[in-house]
């Protein structure tokens, strides 16, 4: 659709009230640009908060998978460790003194001190006793005093097992979380190195700030390990937001972040995450069922990106304010200077070109106000002009009346003219009288056509007499040379009779001879000379006919001289014709034609006519 009938549609919804005011208009075009500048800034906003929002839960969700990954590596180091033990020189020996000597060293090395420290213990699994232990109390007593959880892991195969979390007995303080690592010694006894670890020992070292709070479920999503609180060790994670099961279903690859509050259950100890909204970041750890979970509180987690929202909401409300306010002080004194310019040249209008059309304003507006001005001094030289021309055309109205019966009269003088030369009288002209140069011009055109015309009439008439003395000459020699023919027609064909005859004649007179040199031969010389007589009678025949052939031919040569004469005439005379027809055609051919005329004799002699 093109930009014509957009605006034409515009137009047809648009009520007539409003077409008609440009300050209503301009109102309404304002409310649109403040409409649109709020839209383009609100819908700007709301999407700069939701790629921020985005980005704070992308950053938990990475978060919480490095963490996985140092609690995974931190997890596969304490699995190395006791594998290590279970490899050791030894361990494989059995020799209980030197394993009791390197567990005890191996602690030392690691700056272990103290009741809360790792331990590891040697179970010969036949006697049922803990041979060796870094933890002195351990040492030979049955394997009851272990805790029932890592008890149960004393059977797990040939692999190492990590068990579930466990509060151990402790000698000093109060009870103690712990995780175990079990693998089986290698001594092909069946003996097992156990490797205990303190939960507390991750507290600290998980990320986190004052605003934020880290812990690590298991399975049971129970509190594996706090970022700070060690109160919460292996009790119920409690928050219904769904991240731990999210973690285990995505797996260990693909971690995530979602919103979800208020705290209320391990959060809700927390100061900063009590009762409030959060953003939790998950990631589980790799080859186990533990699933790091990474909190900050919204308003924490959103705080600038809400003050950023809310500056850019101030803004463009600021904007449409700053629009509406500038639109409105132009739009005033706009509207106002095109109501006293339309008021201006609704005077004009009403033919009060006298108005005065003014302005102080080099815009838009004010170059408008000078076009109007402009424009009543351009009416009022065309009103002026136009009066003037109206007297002109008065004067010329007259004059043209005047040329105008002085055409009709010379109109018909030459109609006159024109009618007589039609009707033959080749000697009238028209008469110029130095008044009308159009009407001379046709009268010397029409003067010099008629006398070239009369011209050439006078020529025709002459040549029509010498066609028609031609003619008649013509015909007569015609029929001379007719008769002359006919006559030696008639010779002709007399002499090739008497040739004929003279031709039979001589034959005989041949085959006579002949006869009379056969009789000589035979002695006959009486029939000879007979013969000979009669060839003798023949040939006197022939001599006869031939002096009569030789007349005919005589006859034959003078009437063909007379036709030659005759026609030599005939020859002169066409010549003659010739010579008349060149100037002639010179003249005529001055004259432009429609098309071409066969020209017809309407009489005289016709020269394919013979008598019968």
């Amino acid at each position: 659709m093109s930009d014509d009938d957009i605006l034409s549609v515009v137009r047809s919804v648009t009520p007539a009230f409003v077409r008609r005011s440009f300050a209503l208009k301009f109102f309404i075009a304002l409310l649109c640009i403040g409409v649109l500048v709020g839209s383009v800034g609100a819908v700007g906003t709301q999407q700069m908060t939701a790629e921020f929002e985005q980005q704070v839960l992308d950053e938990h969700a990475t978060t919480a998978k490095q963490e996985a990954d140092s609690l995974s590596n931190w997890n596969t180091q304490n699995s190395l460790f006791v594998e290590t033990m279970a490899r050791s020189r030894p361990v494989r020996a059995g020799n209980v003194s030197a394993i009791q000597s390197q567990f005890d060293r191996e602690l030392r090395e690691r700056e272990f001190d103290g009741d809360d420290q790792p331990n590891l213990h040697y179970v010969d699994t036949d006697e049922g006793v803990v041979a060796a232990s870094t933890k002195s109390n351990y040492r030979g007593e049955s394997v009851d005093i272990l805790n029932a959880t890592v008890r149960a892991a004393l059977d797990g195969g040939s692999g190492t097992v990590v068990t579930e979390a466990y509060t151990d007995t402790p000698t000093l303080e109060s009870p103690q979380p712990r995780i175990a690592y079990v693998t089986p010694a290698d001594n092909g006894a069946g003996d097992v190195v156990i490797y205990t670890v303190p939960l507390q020992q991750r507290t600290g070292t998980l990320s986190g700030t004052g605003s934020s709070t880290s812990l690590v479920v298991d399975g049971s999503n129970d509190v594996l390990f706090h970022q700070l609180n060690t109160d919460l060790f292996l009790q119920p994670y409690g928050e219904d937001n769904g991240a731990p099961a999210a973690a285990r279903e995505s797996g260990p690859a693909d971690p995530g972040a979602l919103r979800a509050g208020p705290a209320n259950a391990a959060l809700d100890g927390s100061a900063s995450m009590a009762g409030k909204e959060y953003v939790v970041g998950y990631a589980q750890v790799l080859d186990t069922d533990w699933v790091v979970l990474v909190h900050t509180d919204v308003q924490t987690a959103y705080g600038t990106v809400r003050s950023v929202a809310d500056r850019g909401l101030l803004a463009t409300v600021l904007g449409i304010a700053a629009v509406g306010a500038i639109g409105a002080v132009l739009g005033r004194n706009t509207a106002s200077a095109l109501n006293r310019l339309t008021r201006k040249t609704e005077r004009m209008q009403a033919g009060e070109l006298d108005v005065e059309i003014e302005s102080d304003r080099i815009d838009t507006v004010g170059r408008l106000y000078d076009g109007f001005g402009a424009m009543r001094d351009a009416l009022q030289d065309s009103i002026d002009e136009a009066e003037r021309e109206r007297k002109r055309a008065e004067v010329a109205h007259e004059e043209v009346v005047e040329t105008n019966a002085y055409l009709q009269e010379k109109a018909a003088t030459y109609s006159e003219v024109m009618a007589q030369a039609a009707a033959g009288d080749l000697t009238q002209r028209m008469e110029t009288d130095g008044q009308h140069d159009a009407m001379d011009a046709i009268a010397t055109d029409f003067n010099e056509m008629i006398a070239e015309l009369e011209k050439t009439t006078g020529q025709l008439k002459s040549f029509a007499g010498q066609v028609e003395e031609s003619g008649e000459v013509v015909g007569a020699s015609a029929a001379s040379v007719t008769d002359a023919a006919e006559q030696v027609a008639e010779s002709i064909q007399k002499i090739s009779e008497d040739a004929t005859v003279q031709r039979e004649r001589l034959q005989e007179a041949t085959e006579t001879v002949d006869a009379a040199v056969t009789a000589l031969d035979e002695g006959d010389v009486q029939r000879a000379r007979d013969s000979l007589v009669e060839v003798a009678g023949t040939l006197n025949d022939v001599a006869t006919a031939t002096d009569h052939t030789m007349s005919e031919t005589e006859n034959v040569a003078g009437a063909a001289e007379e036709q030659a004469a005759e026609l030599n005439e005939v020859s002169q005379r066409a010549d003659e014709l010739v010579r008349y027809v060149k100037p002639l055609y010179d003249v005529l051919d001055r004259f432009e034609t429609e098309a071409e005329h066969q020209f017809v004799f309407t009489g005289g002699p016709s020269l394919g006519e013979t008598d019968d």
